[in-house]
């Protein structure tokens, strides 16, 4: 039973900090994102951005995943992005800090108010706050419960036998405790069990220190994993790492170093170790945020992109990282990437096929394939993806989260249109040798044009959330359309009297013109999914107006 009480107060310690993180994340949610953009200018910025960022969202993970998002829309550089990790591994230490006040008795009182203000309150803002209180609760809770079975434990010889004998061993239970916080994904919920273990007296600074050390470099390994299908998550991790391992490590093999260094933390056993669990992560800061140039650049030495596919095609990198689905402002933010990545591929699919077009190239034409089955595969798992984002979505992240589902898929269609409606034209009209007159093909090259606009227009809006544009945005379907049928009119008064060979290639002219309007349809529809939302974005960032007459 003892051993069981221990286990239940670890489970609830996990589930506690996940709670806790889903609770700040309804707080903040997407702002917390908007206000990082602002304030990385200066690797010390980023740095101090990426503590408050930790604090306020307790999941490494998470805030890697952005940190990489932010750089590749070129928001941040490597060298920021870096600094303003080691800030949030920083950050994150102070749900440890509020841990060792050592609250468990007034538990009870943060699990009232939390289901108070989680239940029974409407605004979001204060269901998050109470979200956050009630997960607070069940941390203090857990922890009483660790400590009493500690307690019980600690007046059984042969435990304090097994715990004398590991504490003699500090490597293996570095290695043993990395590969424990990897397995239950916080470094949190790690060091508040040895804490737990500490404060009934079990657990000395002997076993605190490489426990302590071995959750750090466990929580990195998870970012590992984490960012390992990106080039630059792959890099970030272990940027990451190498800067935590020359400080842990002297301090794991030389343990009279690391007793002198504990014994300098103030207070109880417990503020000691989150004393030294910041302490650790600050030092980190403090010497590798001026070093964060050569370390990139050592890391960019030894990871190396992949080499380029036969094809000649860059490899595609996915930022749908299933590891924040319970977050979901991030998780969102990642969907938004991955649109983003596929509204690209089929925006290079209408150019492949008016260049190939245009110059009369069937191996332009087959690359629109190429690039469709990209798109198929795109829609496929982004939908997988928004279909498993975590319960709890806020309204607004509701409607954001709908957007996306349409954007997605108004997308796939466009695209279906360029493969199989516009290319099939392309290759009956060159298998009957039929060209277009030159002012029906100067027609259609100011449609592609106009298309390809309005296209751009409707990226800025997913970028934007929005914007103040959307009403002008759907204004511009029907001018476009009134576009098309003046110069529909247009063919058709210059059919009269015209030769056998421009009359049989007006039906592919034709064909065009009503693939162009389709394309344009499914593009307009995701305006509509934006009008009715009131989703957050900072008023500076509205996209223009578009004028499509």
């Amino acid at each position: 039973m003892i051993f069981l009480q221990i286990a239940g107060g670890v489970a609830l310690v996990i589930f506690g900090v996940r709670f806790l993180r889903k609770g700040f994340d309804r707080l903040f949610g997407g702002q917390l994102v908007i206000w990082l953009s602002g304030l990385t200018e200066h690797r010390w910025k980023a740095f101090g951005a990426g503590a408050v960022a930790g604090a306020l969202a307790p999941s490494s993970t998470a805030i890697s995943m952005v940190t990489i998002q932010m750089m590749d829309a070129g928001q941040l550089s490597a060298r920021r992005m870096l600094a303003l990790l080691l800030g949030a591994n920083m950050g994150i230490t102070i749900t440890v800090q509020l841990i060792a006040l050592r609250l468990q008795d007034y538990a009870g009182a943060f699990i009232l108010l939390g289901v108070l203000g989680f239940l029974f309150l409407r605004r979001e803002k204060l269901r998050g706050t109470g979200q956050c209180l009630l997960a607070f609760g069940f941390i203090f809770l857990a922890m009483q419960m660790i400590g009493n079975g500690a307690d019980q434990l600690n007046a059984l010889p042969e435990m304090r036998e097994w715990v004398r004998l590991f504490a003699g061993h500090p490597l293996l239970v570095f290695l043993l405790v990395s590969l424990f916080t990897l397995a239950v994904q916080s470094s949190t919920a790690s060091i508040g069990f040895a804490m737990g273990l500490g404060g009934s007296g079990l657990f000395g600074s002997d076993l605190m220190v490489p426990w302590i050390l071995g959750a750090s470099i466990g929580i990195g390994l998870t970012s590992l994993i984490a960012g390992w299908s990106t080039l630059e998550g792959r890099r970030l991790a272990v940027a990451n790492l190498l800067a935590k391992l020359p400080l842990a490590l002297p301090l794991v093999l030389w343990p009279g170093l690391a007793a002198h260094v504990f014994a300098l933390m103030p207070g109880p056993i417990m503020s000691q170790s989150a004393m030294f669990y910041t302490g650790f992560n600050l030092a980190v800061g403090l010497i590798f945020v001026p070093l964060a140039s050569p370390l990139v650049r050592l890391v960019r030495w030894m990871i190396a992109p992949p080499p380029t596919p036969v094809s000649g095609l860059p490899t595609e990198e996915s930022y749908l990282d299933p590891s924040v689905l319970e977050s979901p402002s991030f998780a969102l933010t990642n969907a938004q990437r991955e649109i983003l990545a596929m509204s690209d591929s089929v925006k290079r699919m209408l150019e492949y096929f008016w260049r190939g077009y245009e110059t009369k190239s069937p191996a332009l034409i087959e690359q629109v394939a190429r690039e469709d089955d990209c798109v198929d595969r795109y829609y496929r798992e982004i939908k997988d993806y928004l279909s498993r984002v975590g319960g709890g979505l806020t309204p607004e992240e509701a409607q954001w989260h709908f957007a996306m589902m349409t954007f997605s898929n108004e997308l796939e269609s466009a695209g279906d249109i360029v493969e199989k409606k516009m290319c099939e034209v392309f290759r009956k009209q060159s298998a009957e040798s039929l060209p277009l007159t030159a002012s029906d093909h100067e027609v259609l090259r100011e449609l592609q044009s106009r298309v390809l606009l309005r296209f751009t227009v409707a990226q800025r809006m997913l970028i934007n959330r929005g914007g103040s544009g959307i009403n002008d945005f759907l204004d511009g379907k029907e001018a476009l359309n009134k576009w098309c049928r003046k110069a529909e009119k247009e063919h058709y008064e210059r059919l009269l009297g015209a030769s056998p060979a421009v009359i049989g290639a007006s039906g592919y002219f034709l064909d065009l013109l009503d693939s162009y309007r389709h394309f344009n349809s499914h593009i307009t529809t995701i305006g509509y999914a934006f009008r009715s939302q009131a989703v957050h974005r900072p008023k500076s960032a509205a996209p223009e107006a578009e004028t499509t007459n």
